[in-house]
């Protein structure tokens, strides 16, 4: 690995751990003004309260907020987002800016995503390879989102179709896996996946010690962070919860003190 691939994981995985907590706010892209982002300085505000590890965002939305994340926050960049929840197919998600663009505004990765299992999957990993070889030439990491998808792969978490889509993305040279967490048998997606796995968070959920507990059992089982977005922007609170998944991820508290401790850290 060279050494700028190397600094920049380490800006985004913490040394002490080897983990990371990402929020994601790149949903703009194919939601629109989704409840939580409408303004999104105001939640990046807050989540960098929390003292979150990396935020990810399209390249255009780095630059409104720059002034704001300078200097405090590692910053992925989203570089796909064609397919639209609106569209004819969202897993038609064609590149919106290049691995230089995102080097321009400072990132210190890439993301794109990748549907395996979809009637666009050729497409899919081809785009992945490509930008591989590209963020190579900089030295970037690339942070795969990894979804299977019908009509070829429809027990979704399924764990062993979790653990082939992500040992395929991994094959073709992604840095990073984000995906589900499947629980039970969750310990063979990572065993069969030569990159660190974080998962993902999806719809926000109405328990709100859900996406803690997931998080808490996906850490226990081999996962190296999350990368959640809807179930911390969409929370009353987006601070407090992303406060308690860093208790979860990096000192392993569980969920119910994680959420405790963070509602009296940000009184």
């Amino acid at each position: 690995m060279c050494a700028g691939k190397k600094l920049r994981l380490n800006r985004i995985f913490r040394r002490s751990t080897g983990r990371t907590v990402i929020i994601a706010l790149d949903h703009g892209r194919r939601h629109g003004p989704l409840r939580g982002i409408e303004d999104l300085g105001q939640v990046v505000e807050r989540v960098l309260r929390a003292e979150v590890d990396a935020l990810m965002m399209t390249p255009a939305m780095i630059e409104r907020v720059a002034d704001c994340i300078a200097g405090r926050v590692s910053v992925i960049a989203r570089i796909d987002g064609t397919g639209t929840v609106k569209g004819p197919d969202e897993t038609d998600d064609r590149l919106i800016a290049s691995v230089a663009r995102a080097v321009k505004v400072g990132a210190d990765a890439v993301s794109i995503m990748v549907y395996l299992g979809s009637p666009r999957e050729a497409q899919n990993l081809e785009k992945l390879a490509r930008v591989v070889e590209d963020a190579d030439a900089y030295g970037m990491p690339v942070l795969a989102e990894v979804l299977p998808r019908p009509p070829h792969l429809p027990e979704v978490r399924d764990s062993r179709v979790v653990a082939y889509a992500s040992r395929i993305a991994a094959e073709l040279g992604a840095d990073v896996i984000k995906t589900y967490y499947t629980g039970d048998g969750f310990e063979h997606v990572v065993r069969c996946t030569p990159a660190p796995i974080v998962v993902l968070g999806g719809p926000r959920r109405e328990a709100h010690l859900a996406p803690l507990v997931d998080a808490y059992e996906a850490i226990k089982r081999g996962a190296r962070g999350v990368a959640y977005g809807r179930n911390v922007f969409q929370f009353e609170r987006p601070e407090v919860m992303a406060r308690a998944l860093l208790y979860v991820v990096h000192e392993r508290i569980k969920p119910r003190e994680a959420m405790e401790r963070a509602l009296s850290d940000l009184s």
